[in-house]
C-alpha cells in the first residue's frame, strides 16, 4: 500500500489512520504539529503518531468530546496543556451531522491565532477534507436520545490559554498506559535463514506510538532540521539506553510499564522510521504431507531504501524499539499487508492462503492495539482466518497478565495464533491452554540433535503427539538438509520452515505466479 495515501470509503474498505495523521500534518502547515491523535465519538483513541498521551491530553479530549456532544457548539476547541504547547480538537461529522470521531493536533500555543468572535483560525479546507476522509472511515452512529447525551460544557474555544481542566474541579484519569522497551520487533524475522535471526531472544517491541517532546521548538519553522534514518540509528546507537521513571501501580487497573525519555533523538528518529520506505516479504511453511490445500506463509519486514534493499533493516528496528518506537512498526506491518491483499484479490479467492504476523511486546501492551486489528479486519472484508499473529514463547511468558487477554481479544476476530521457540518447559505447557493457538513452532534446540541424540527425538514426538489431540499444527524451522527432512516426516512433523527448500520472497510475487526467489 502507497503511504501517504488513506483509503478512503470510496476508494477501499481499508482504514488508513497513519495516512490521515500524516495529512492532517500537512494540512496545518507552516504550523509544526507535534502529535497527532484520532479518536472515535466516545473519546477513545483510534491512532497515535506518538507513543502515549499524557493525563493533560486525555483530559483536553474528553472535555472536548463532552463539547462536541453538542451540535450547536464550537467544531473547533483549544486547550492549554501548559509548556507552551496546546491540544486543538476537531469534530468530524458524518453526512446527518452526527459526530462520529475527533482529531486532536498537540502545537505550540503562540501559532494558535483567534478570529473576532473568539473561534480558532485553523479550519482550512485542505483540513476539512482531511476530517471528511476520516470521518468517511468510521461507521456510523445513531442518535442519542436526549436524556443520554451529557450536559454540553461551555465552549472550549473562547479559552484558547485556560488550562485543561481546572484545579479540583475533577478528578484526573489514571496514567495513560506506558510500555517497557525491548529488543528487536518480530516482524523482520528471518524465518528459516540461516545465520542469526533479525529477532529473537527478547521479543521486539514498543509502544504503539511516542509520547512527544514536552520541549517546544524555539520558534515554528515550516522546514524543521531532519536526519536521515541512517543518522538517527547511528546517534541514538552512541547513547546509553534511555532511563525509566517507575510507575505506582494502580489499585484498579493493572501494572504500567515505564516508557522510555523522549529526547530530541527519539523525535528525530521517529520522523526518520515515518518515512523509511519499507517492503514486505513472505516465507512459505512447506508441508512434509500430503492434503492441505491452505497455503501457509510468514510474513518478514525488508528494507526498501536503495543502500540495502530486501535486507532486513535490524540496527534501525532495534534502534526504534530500544526507545519505545517498535509498536509503530507493527501497525505499519499489518497496514501494508492488508492494504496489498485489499489490492490482490486474486491472489487469495483462487487459493487458501494465511499470513502470519510477528507481535511485539509493546503491541500486547497496547490496549488500542487490538481496536486497530479488529477495524482493520471489518474494513477489509477479508475471509476469516486469513491474518494470524505469530508471538514467541519467552515473550508471552513475560507478559504472562496480559496475554490471556489478547489471545482472546485475537480468537474473537478470527485470528489465528503461533507459539514460536516451543520446548518441553511446563511454562511452553501453560500457554497450550490459550484460545486460538493452531501452530506450535519448535525450537532449534529440540531440533539440531534429532539425528544423533534419542532424547531429542522422543521430545519431538511427544510435542507432535500433544498438538495433534489439542488440533494443532507442527513446524521445524532451519530445516535445510534433505536428511533433516525425512527424519522430521519420520517423526510426525507437519511442516518445515526452509532457507532451501521455500527462501523468503517479495509478497509481490504471489500476485505475478513467480516462483519465490529472494
Amino acid at each position: 500500500m502507497e503511504r501517504g495515501k488513506p483509503f478512503s470509503a470510496t476508494e477501499s474498505p481499508l482504514v488508513d489512520f497513519d495516512a490521515v495523521c500524516q495529512k492532517v500534518r500537512a494540512a496545518v502547515e507552516p504550523a509544526r504539529a507535534h502529535a497527532v491523535s484520532l479518536h472515535d465519538e466516545r473519546g477513545d483513541v483510534l491512532w497515535l503518531s506518538e507513543s502515549s498521551m499524557g493525563p493533560d491530553e486525555h483530559n483536553a479530549v474528553r472535555e472536548a468530546v463532552e463539547a462536541f456532544s453538542n451540535n450547536a457548539g464550537a467544531q473547533v476547541l483549544a486547550y492549554d496543556l501548559g509548556d507552551a504547547r496546546s491540544a486543538v480538537l476537531l469534530r468530524a461529522v458524518n453526512g446527518r451531522r452526527m459526530m462520529v470521531g475527533a482529531i486532536m493536533v498537540i502545537m505550540d500555543t503562540r501559532v494558535i491565532k483567534q478570529d473576532d468572535r473568539g473561534g480558532i483560525k485553523l479550519m482550512t479546507p485542505k483540513l476539512q477534507r482531511v476530517l471528511a476522509d476520516f470521518a468517511a472511515m468510521r461507521p456510523e452512529v445513531e442518535a442519542a436520545p436526549a436524556s443520554a447525551s451529557a450536559p454540553a460544557r461551555a465552549p472550549a474555544s473562547t479559552r484558547a490559554s485556560a488550562p485543561a481542566r481546572a484545579p479540583g474541579s475533577e478528578p484526573t484519569p489514571a496514567p495513560a498506559p506506558t510500555y517497557s522497551k525491548a529488543t528487536a520487533p518480530a516482524s523482520v524475522k528471518g524465518g528459516g535463514n540461516p545465520g542469526p535471526p533479525a529477532r529473537k531472544a527478547s521479543p521486539a517491541p514498543a509502544p504503539a506510538q511516542a509520547r512527544q517532546s514536552s520541549t517546544p521548538d524555539s520558534a515554528p519553522s515550516s522546514a524543521p532540521v531532519e536526519l536521515s534514518l541512517a543518522d538517527s540509528v547511528r546517534t541514538l546507537a552512541a547513547q546509553p539506553p534511555p532511563a525509566t521513571s517507575a510507575v505506582p501501580r494502580s489499585m484498579t487497573a493493572p501494572e504500567r510499564r515505564p516508557s522510555p525519555e523522549v529526547t530530541p533523538e527519539i523525535d528525530r528518529l521517529h520522523a526518520a522510521l515515518r518515512r523509511s520506505p519499507i517492503a514486505l516479504h513472505v516465507q512459505r511453511l512447506v508441508p512434509l504431507t500430503k492434503g492441505s490445500q491452505l497455503k501457509r506463509y510468514e510474513v518478514l519486514l525488508r528494507s526498501k531504501s536503495d543502500d540495502a534493499p530486501n535486507v532486513a533493516p535490524q540496527a534501525m528496528l532495534k534502534a526504534a524499539v530500544d526507545n519505545g518506537l517498535g509498536s509503530m512498526i507493527d501497525r505499519r506491518v499489518i497496514t501494508e499487508l492488508i492494504g496489498w491483499l485489499v489490492h490482490h484479490p486474486e491472489v487469495w479467492q483462487t487459493q487458501a492462503m494465511m499470513f502470519s504476523v510477528n507481535l511485539t511486546t509493546t503491541a500486547l501492551h497496547d490496549e488500542h492495539f487490538i481496536k486497530f486489528v479488529g477495524l482493520c479486519l471489518a474494513k477489509s472484508s477479508l475471509p476469516k482466518a486469513m491474518i494470524a499473529f505469530e508471538i514467541d514463547v519467552p515473550t508471552a511468558v513475560k507478559v504472562a497478565g496480559r496475554i490471556s487477554e489478547v489471545a482472546a481479544a485475537l480468537h474473537r476476530l478470527g485470528c489465528p495464533m503461533i507459539l514460536d521457540d516451543f520446548a518441553l518447559r511446563t511454562e511452553c505447557f501453560d500457554l497450550l491452554r490459550l484460545p486460538g493457538i493452531r501452530y506450535i513452532k519448535l525450537a532449534s534446540e529440540v531440533t539440531e540433535r534429532m539425528r544423533t541424540d534419542k532424547l531429542s527425538q522422543a521430545a519431538i514426538t511427544a510435542v507432535v503427539q500433544m498438538a495433534r489431540v489439542l488440533g494443532m499444527h507442527t513446524v521445524a524451522k532451519r530445516t535445510e538438509t534433505a536428511a533433516e527432512q525425512e527424519w522430521l516426516t519420520a517423526l510426525g512433523v507437519d511442516f518445515i520452515q526452509s532457507y532451501a527448500l521455500s527462501p523468503p520472497a517479495a509478497i509481490d510475487s504471489l500476485s505475478k505466479g513467480q516462483k519465490p526467489r529472494t
